[in-house]
């Protein structure tokens, strides 16, 4: 038994804390960590990771007895280690002599300074606090004394910049304080060799992996709705397959011996599945995700733990680090989409050692379960990702840690040239190789902002440097409220409202919504009946279908769609419209061409190498038709065109050069909307706008396009979002023609395009049974709640009212002339501009032209029929000339809010999608 290569007083210590055998983390690591090596300590949840760390690094303390400074530094990405876990360790080091404490950002003043003044030998923090600690001039001399450092939770660290940052300051610790052992306790990873590259920097790391010895129990189930689920669909407010599967999870949570837990992939499918449940079982059920309060998360993990609860519907909020207790059971409500997650949520379940992790995953259709199936086949066996969003050479956090390094030399009172710099950068893996033009470059932008001069701080540099110690984005969220009742309605994130523009129409809490307006911290929101092209409000929680999971999916889809064409296949599959030729498999490419409107492209490359697929597609085709938008998922691009399909555009730009493409994917990506949110995240990082500010200047992200931020919020979209990699495998392998391209025009979607033109387009949406003319009543209300701003094209009049306080007889109040314009989609300042200018005979640009043309064409529909001329501008996408159109039908004898409608579908379906 390892215990006895332990210290005797730590050995007794350890026997009257109830440790009596060890885990095999800790038999096969303790060994490892007392011989001095740098460990890498991979094993499930429950395995004893901690205490198999610090056993042996408390022996080695006592070993050397009585040292002055924090001697050994315990890094974890969450505030605080388990609370029962604190305990016992607080217990075993008083026991034995030793000394623990715990700084991160809530550790009250009064302890802070008391750790400064007498420092424990273990100190518990996290990564930014290590970031402070660093520059905290008597703290640095306690740290001068670290011998061992242990990083909990490293796989979460990984691919983070949180990580990229961690790895400098620890070698920055290292100039302090000189090497030290390196360990790190890591969940079951695809990619061990990289955790312990990341860990160790150029130093060999021992990767000890006992994750072999945990058992899963996972089953997938596809339910599939009876006659009672059709009756209680509208009972449910819910599809009959929706509730098929409601009432499947709620026989899981109640059949199971303890408690629950149930994971979404959304917080919008937490709080959906969450409210149906309790519908059917009571308040036994409660939700929690990162989005509710901190109190109300603490209350739930608290109720679980006492068995107050008999299931809590979670999202990531749960998968680790949170004592909820004994989880006799974990139910995945869809398709987890990755392997780890998978393993993680499912492994806190029966995590005590020898127990076995028990999970479920209940499928929403054939491609879900499938997509499950191989997911599941494979974490069951081992198998997980390799690839690892991994920011290399990350110039935001490069620029904070220079800073940082020149900060120190000053304290010091010594001088430091770009060569020590470089070393000390180049030692951490994801710098191993940076290059002098990216060094150059930090340093250029860090003089010209005022952060440096030469290789010494200036001024600026400690505040910048103190404000940017977190790298964690801003996840500030809004209320979303009902601007017609004043109601809460849900909760939308940043990044979502940043890439959306008053008009556009969400999914919410299972309704239809235009957005109105920002205010604050709310945003205003118009009930909506037309799910046209409306956006899910969650797209930027999506977890990504890994490229390798898509591609076996897509074989395994092949074969069960063939079985079923020929009668052999058991699954509920939908074949509508399919025949054996119209099947796609990874090793044929198919272009499916729907009504000459919607190009359907069945790549299977997952959602990253999907996404990017559709931004070349939709950047590269926009030069041959105008905009082209598109929509991607795991399994296929949707690429949706003004007119008609370009087949022989389509066909060659897949078979573009290598140089060509890389341009273009870089150029759509600096055009989408995206891009400026990222911009604005890293203009926070490197201190060029502030830490709260809401938005950059329209051009700020031109002029930096090729500087600090505009190259690393691009470097960013390429590691988080796009997988160029598979996108330019794909290209090759067609350009070469190992991959043929299969072209096929079809009158109707097939069961294979559905998924993603319904998702696109809503176009199965459960509002679709109401009548023509409710639908019609509904967009006359809309519109009449709407806020118009009308500018008088003769005295520059403005007057902004609701459309429903409008009069008949529109006309302006100050000299009252009826050539008011709708200012719509244009800054109203510019409309004044351009009118002016076009009155004092200034020369008017093309693009301030086109302005003043709408300008007039709006002002003469308002001339002519007045308060009705307004309210068809006010329609979700129609200008001027559309107008025009809509009060031609009306003059006809049409109905003028259907032909509303018709107008705005119309638009939905094209220009809703051209980012």
């Amino acid at each position: 038994m390892v215990f006895h290569l332990l210290h005797p007083e730590l050995r007794d210590a350890i026997r009257e804390l109830g440790y009596t055998e060890p885990t095999p983390a800790q038999a096969a690591g303790i060994p490892r960590i007392l011989s001095g090596a740098h460990v890498l300590l991979i094993a499930p949840t429950g395995f004893g990771k901690t205490e198999a760390a610090l056993f042996p690094i408390f022996s080695r303390l006592l070993e050397a007895g009585p040292g002055p400074g924090v001697r050994c530094l315990y890094i974890t990405p969450l505030r605080s280690l388990n609370r029962d876990l604190l305990r016992r360790l607080v217990a075993l080091s008083e026991r034995v002599g030793l000394s623990i404490g715990v700084r991160h950002g809530d550790t009250p003043e009064g302890e802070r300074r008391l750790l400064a003044s007498r420092p424990p030998d273990v100190l518990i923090t996290t990564p930014e606090t290590l970031q402070i600690l660093l520059l905290h001039k008597r703290f640095r001399q306690s740290l001068r004394n670290v011998r061992f450092v242990v990083v909990d939770e490293v796989h979460e660290l990984v691919n983070s910049k949180r990580g990229v940052q961690l790895a400098v300051g620890l070698e920055r610790l290292a100039e302090l304080a000189g090497e030290f052992q390196r360990v790190g306790l890591s969940a079951t990873v695809g990619s061990p060799g990289l955790v312990a590259a990341f860990l160790g920097g150029y130093r060999k790391v021992e990767v000890v992996d006992v994750s072999g010895e945990k058992r899963f129990e996972i089953e997938v189930v596809l339910p599939t709705p009876v006659d009672e689920d059709y009756i209680e669909a509208e009972k449910f407010d819910a599809t009959p397959e929706a509730v098929a599967r409601v009432k499947k999870v709620a026989e899981y949570v109640k059949s199971a011996r303890g408690s629950v837990l149930v994971f979404t992939n959304t917080r919008d499918g937490a709080e959906f599945l969450a409210s149906r449940l309790k519908f059917v079982m009571g308040d036994v059920v409660d939700v929690h995700h990162s989005s509710l309060s901190r109190e109300h998360r603490v209350a739930v993990e608290e109720r679980l733990k006492r068995g107050g609860l008999k299931a809590v519907v979670a999202t990531s909020s749960l998968e680790l680090g949170i004592d909820v207790g004994e989880v006799d059971l974990v139910v995945q409500y869809g398709s987890p989409r990755q392997m780890s997650k998978l393993v993680q949520r499912v492994g806190r379940s029966g995590h005590r050692l020898g127990l076995v992790s028990r999970g479920v995953v209940v499928a929403s259709d054939v491609e879900d379960y499938l997509e499950s199936e191989v997911i599941t086949e494979w974490a069951s066996g081992g198998v997980l990702e390799r690839d690892v969003e991994y920011h290399e050479n990350a110039l935001d956090v490069l620029l904070h840690q220079v800073v940082g390094i020149v900060l120190e030399a000053r304290l010091e009172g010594r001088e430091v040239d770009v060569g020590y710099v470089a070393r000390v950068v180049k030692r951490a893996h994801p710098y191993r190789n940076l290059t002098e033009e990216d060094i150059r470059l930090v340093l250029d932008f860090a003089e010209r902002h005022g952060l440096m001069r030469g290789m010494r701080p200036r001024r600026g540099s400690i505040r910048y440097y103190f404000e940017n110690v977190s790298t964690i984005p801003d996840e500030k969220s809004y209320r979303a409220m009902d601007d017609t009742t004043g109601r809460v309605v849900g909760e939308l994130d940043r990044e979502f409202v940043y890439s959306i523009e008053p008009g556009t129409k969400i999914v919410l809490s299972g309704r239809v919504w235009t957005f109105a307006r920002r205010e604050g911290d709310v945003v205003y929101l118009y009930p909506d009946y037309d799910v046209t092209g409306a956006l899910p409000a969650w797209l930027g929680e999506q977890i990504p279908v890994p490229y390798e999971v898509a591609q076996e999916v897509c074989r395994r889809r092949a074969e069960v769609l063939r079985r079923s064409l020929s009668g052999e296949e058991e699954l509920p599959v939908d074949t509508e419209g399919l025949t054996p030729d119209l099947i796609p498999e990874p090793e044929r490419l198919h272009i499916h061409v729907v009504e000459n409107r919607y190009a359907v492209v069945h790549s299977c490359l997952g959602h990253k190498g999907n996404e990017a697929l559709g931004a070349y597609l939709s950047h590269a085709l926009s030069g041959y038709v105008g905009p082209v938008g598109y929509r991607s998922d795991a399994y296929r691009v949707l690429l949706i065109f003004r007119e008609f399909v370009p087949v022989q555009a389509l066909e060659e730009v897949f078979k573009k050069p290598q140089s060509f493409v890389y341009t273009t994917i870089r150029n759509a990506v600096r055009s989408s909307k995206m891009s400026r949110y990222r911009f604005l995240q890293v203009a926070r990082r490197v201190g060029l706008v502030s830490k709260d500010a809401e938005d950059v200047p329209a051009r700020l992200p031109e002029v930096y396009a090729d500087d600090l931020p505009g190259v690393e919020a691009l470097n960013e979209l390429f590691v988080e979002r796009l997988d160029v990699k598979a996108l330019t495998e794909l290209l090759g392998r067609v350009s070469s023609g190992e991959v043929p391209l299969v072209v096929k025009r079809l009158a109707r979607p097939t069961a294979l395009e559905k998924p993603i033109l319904e998702e696109a387009l809503r176009l199965d949406f459960s509002f679709r049974g109401l009548s023509r003319e409710s639908l019609a009543d509904l967009a006359r209300r809309r519109i009449l709640n709407k806020y118009v701003t009308l500018l008088c094209l003769n005295c520059g009049w403005v007057y902004a009212s609701r459309a429903s306080m409008l009069p008949e007889d529109v006309q302006c109040q100050r000299c009252g002339v009826r050539a008011l314009a709708v200012v719509k989609n244009i800054d109203l300042e510019k409309a004044r501009l351009v009118v002016n200018k076009f009155k004092i005979r200034q020369r008017l640009g093309p693009d301030e032209r086109r302005v003043l043309e709408n300008l007039q064409l709006s002002a003469s529909l308002v001339l002519e029929h007045g308060k009705l001329g307004v309210l068809v501008q006010l329609a979700h996408g129609v200008g001027p000339k559309t107008a025009v159109k809509i009060l031609n039908k009306f003059l006809e004898g049409a109905d003028l809010w259907v032909a509303i409608i018709d107008a705005e579908k119309q638009f939905a379906a094209t220009r809703a999608f051209w980012d």
